[in-house]
């Protein structure tokens, strides 16, 4: 099926949802899915990131079968500080993918609800927000018991349909792995060290734990990003935990999330920063809130709910941690026509950076001239910046920094 992308109207005060696409596809980079029982609130949220009404939310299993796709703005206070101080016409942030996969149930490794094109569909994915229902309401369907939910049942459903999943494919192509690594010359990448890996991380799910307990032990130096083999395990993908509760308890939570916030917690010191984040949310109250038009009521509708509006919402502390996940930092372009946040890869060169713009910045890079932000604010502006002498220039070596507000110098292309 070919992508099929449709605009998605959406409230303009909410201003990270402002450049939503929504589609169909079967690739992604960067993305993000949204995994985990059918009715547990994964379309609500996706509703709620998009900030329309674009996914079936119905109160049946499998209402969503091919993933929905949403791009979504990520806040960045920087930008609107920026927008603000140069009378910037538009304002435009920093994009993460969100895909809503349908929804696993136990035997979704043997193919159980259509689990092995739901499974597939979470291998495209970069980061994995497992959505875990805490909340009990007998009106809406629950794929075992509507009232007596136990999160940490559910949360660990999932988690073992997802090791399974990964011992199958793991344990398909290690023979394969085992041979190039007896057959390949040495490299810098050597296949036999790699190996060496790999096997551990069969091992660990033979174990019955994900991949990442085995990636924890590993030097990251080692473990490339496009490593073949690692890119299709999904435990070994990073998580945030959504605890998606009822309206009334988004401030606080209640004994179904302090349970599973435990029980997810358990190994965060031997996972490291594999450990998987934790948030909770209200995709009711998410939905809710992006359907408003006035932001003063969106307001006053919040702290109905004992939700402090100055601290940033549920969903925007997900985006912020999808964007740390990603290893992703952001540098500002900034003028009158707009401002701008791009996203680029932690480690970034300028000249690389540069290419996030246009690929032929990268080949025809000259130089970047670099202002902090806190200069560019307490200064007032671009060239009072270069009279106190805090503007830089930059050859194409140059480490991005997050944050950093830059100006690329681009050779004239030869007629």
């Amino acid at each position: 099926m070919f992508p099929r992308l449709v605009h998605a109207t959406v409230q303009p005060q909410q201003w990270f949802f402002r450049h939503a696409f929504v589609g169909q596809t079967r690739g992604l980079n960067r993305a993000c899915g949204l995994v985990g029982y059918p009715n547990v609130g994964k379309s609500s949220l996706f509703n709620a990131f998009a900030g329309a009404a674009v996914a079936a939310a119905e109160n049946f299993p499998f209402c969503t079968i091919e993933p929905n796709i949403v791009k979504v703005g990520v806040p960045d206070s920087r930008l609107d500080s920026l927008a603000e101080l140069f009378s910037s016409q538009r304002t435009v942030p920093g994009q993460v993918e969100i895909r809503d996969i349908a929804g696993l149930i136990k035997g979704a490794s043997t193919g159980a609800g259509m689990g092995n094109a739901f499974l597939s569909q979470i291998r495209g994915v970069q980061v994995v927000f497992h959505v875990v229902r805490c909340f009990s309401d007998q009106k809406v369907v629950h794929v075992e018991d509507p009232i007596n939910i136990d999160p940490v049942k559910e949360y660990e459903s999932i988690l073992e349909e997802l090791v399974i999943a990964d011992l199958e494919y793991a344990s398909k192509r290690l023979p394969a792995l085992r041979k190039k690594a007896t057959t390949a010359p040495s490299t810098g990448s050597d296949p036999a060290k790699m190996l060496a890996i790999y096997e551990e991380i069969l091992k660990c799910l033979e174990d019955g734990k994900p991949a990442r307990y085995a990636l924890a032990r590993q030097d990251e130096d080692c473990l490339s990003p496009s490593d073949d083999f690692l890119a299709q395990l999904i435990t070994a993908k990073p998580v945030v935990v959504l605890a998606n509760v009822a309206a009334e308890d988004a401030a606080s939570g209640n004994e179904f999330t302090a349970r599973l916030a435990e029980h997810v917690q358990t190994d965060a010191q031997a996972l490291g920063g594999l450990a998987s984040r934790f948030i909770i949310v209200s995709a009711q109250l998410e939905a809710e809130v992006a359907a408003l038009d006035d932001k003063d009521f969106q307001a006053e509708y919040l702290e109905s709910f004992g939700l402090d509006t100055n601290s940033p919402r549920a969903l925007s502390r997900v985006l912020a941690e999808s964007q740390s996940l990603l290893k992703l930092i952001s540098f500002l372009t900034v003028g009158e026509m707009e401002a701008r946040a791009w996203f680029v890869p932690l480690g970034s060169r300028a000249h690389e950076a540069a290419g996030a713009i246009h690929s032929d910045f990268t080949k025809n890079f000259e130089q970047a001239e670099i202002w902090s932000y806190d200069d560019l604010v307490k200064h007032g502006s671009k060239e009072k910046c270069r009279k106190a002498g805090v503007a830089r220039l930059q050859g194409k070596d140059y480490k991005v920094q997050d944050g950093d507000v830059i100006e690329f110098r681009i050779k004239k292309a030869r007629s």
